[in-house]
């Protein structure tokens, strides 16, 4: 399972290429997917300024197993890839891009931004979206819930 992240504006163009988009937002109000709450910013700071919101989330992050949270995002997407959801554009301060680094310094996991990818990367979606239809088409996938929450 590779991991991206991403914002909303871009979810069916994901979901299209057979990605599994995952919310990690505190609200997501037009999104129908999966949330996985663990990954979510707190109330209590989502106002502080960046030099003071990045300490507090990396601590909230310094609490959680990086092994257990990518244990329950394949559980959760039943194996296949996951984009890491929430609001902001590319290249906007977002908590998703400091989960990226954790993971990445915890695990080696890169975790790379979909909305900064180049085009040559759109010819993967298309193999992707391919390869989802077929899995449709023979079966070999399950319908799943709508929405699905992980606290």
């Amino acid at each position: 399972m590779k991991i991206y992240t991403g914002n909303f504006a871009n979810t069916k163009k994901y979901t299209a290429a057979g990605l599994f988009p995952v919310s990690i937002a505190l609200s997501a109000r037009y999104f129908n997917g999966a949330l996985y709450r663990k990954l979510n910013p707190d109330y209590s700071y989502m106002n502080d300024l960046e030099s003071e919101y990045v300490p507090k989330f990396n601590q909230k992050l310094k609490n959680l197993s990086a092994k257990s949270v990518i244990k329950e995002l394949e559980e959760l997407s039943l194996g296949k890839d996951v984009v890491l959801l929430c609001h902001e554009k590319a290249g906007e301060f977002c908590h998703r891009m400091l989960v990226a680094d954790w993971l990445n310094r915890e695990l080696g996991i890169e975790v790379p931004e979909l909305s900064k990818m180049e085009d040559s990367y759109s010819s993967e979606f298309v193999k992707k979206t391919q390869e989802s239809r077929d899995e449709i088409k023979n079966g070999k996938c399950k319908k799943i819930q709508t929405e699905m929450i992980w606290e």
